[in-house]
């Protein structure tokens, strides 16, 4: 949505999401349903209504409005379902945001989900790489993109039927310390390397997504946590190919305080609570093993569809 810059001397503009009007002796509004606090954990801790000191003056007073600031995600879709306005097919093929097919903007789950949804578009710009012998990316050549694509899950081309597997990364799962002395359990990391002192980053992590965190364990070990005594869990050891639920709910990253690396990954809950963001014992059941963590997360159509469903008293 664009803004509207208008603004009348001894009016008052005011910001809607990313869009702005005057009160003056005309109004114009542009609404926007883009900017809620799932779109980013910097936004969680935005004031819905707040003045804007830099663009106002002893003229002028500008306050900016978040009129959606603590909708879900779910009911951003809810409100676009029931109202009837068309909205752009890509997202029901598994897309969180739209741009050029194939962005340098993008994520890498999109970027992996345009070439599924692309792979002829995506092959010419490989070839591209190839013959100029620069990457599509820095961090991620187009042909590093494309392997992926191949080989994750992928949502059917009639975007409803099947849920989206994006793959997060692979290594031992922890999490930080916090999360088990405030008994958020929110977030985890996953360790790489010979003596597990690397981690993996989840710079490219479709934040603000919606879906189901799943460990695939890949390699199994002891662990040596002492478990959370309060609540008498303890680690246990799963079977290679077991499948973990950690939990559902929308997916936010948070930044090593010693690096500034975004090496934690984590849900936030629907239901807005305070404690087990994931589940404590799906977490001890994969502590220290070696998973690959997949998102798991369904179409804008299926959502839709579940809510057209009647359910039972």
């Amino acid at each position: 949505m664009g803004k509207i810059n208008r603004v009348v001397a001894g009016g008052s503009r005011h910001t809607v999401g990313h869009a702005s009007y005057s009160i003056s002796t005309s109004l114009s509004v542009t609404p926007s349903l883009t900017h809620s606090t799932q779109t980013s954990i910097a936004r969680c801790q935005q004031s819905p209504l707040s003045r804007d000191e830099a663009a106002s003056s002893g003229r002028r007073i500008v306050d900016t409005w978040l009129p959606i600031h603590d909708w879900t995600e779910d009911q951003v879709w809810q409100r676009i379902h029931q109202s009837g306005v068309p909205y752009h097919p890509a997202y029901d093929q598994g897309m969180t945001r739209l741009s050029c097919s194939l962005c340098v903007l993008a994520s890498r789950a999109d970027l992996i989900r345009a070439a599924q949804l692309r792979p002829d578009l995506a092959a010419e710009y490989a070839t591209v790489e190839a013959d100029i012998g620069h990457r599509f990316r820095n961090d991620m050549p187009m042909s590093d993109i494309i392997t992926a694509a191949a080989a994750s899950s992928t949502v059917s081309t009639e975007g409803a039927e099947h849920a989206a597997t994006v793959e997060l990364g692979q290594g031992q799962l922890w999490w930080p310390r916090f999360e088990r002395q405030t008994d958020r359990y929110g977030t985890i990391f996953l360790c790489t390397g010979p003596d597990g002192a690397d981690y993996v980053t989840f710079e490219s992590a479709p934040v603000g997504s919606h879906g189901w965190l799943v460990a695939v364990v890949l390699e199994t070990r002891p662990s040596v946590h002492c478990g959370d005594l309060a609540r008498g869990l303890a680690p246990t050891v799963p079977a290679v190919g077991e499948e973990i639920t950690l939990g559902s709910g929308t997916v936010f990253t948070e930044p090593d305080p010693d690096t500034g690396l975004l090496t934690a990954v984590g849900l936030i809950p629907d239901d807005g609570r305070d404690e087990d963001w994931l589940d404590p014992r799906a977490l001890y059941r994969c502590h220290n093993q070696t998973v690959r963590l997949e998102l798991r997360a369904a179409g804008h159509t299926d959502f839709r569809r579940s809510k057209d469903v009647p359910r039972a008293a």
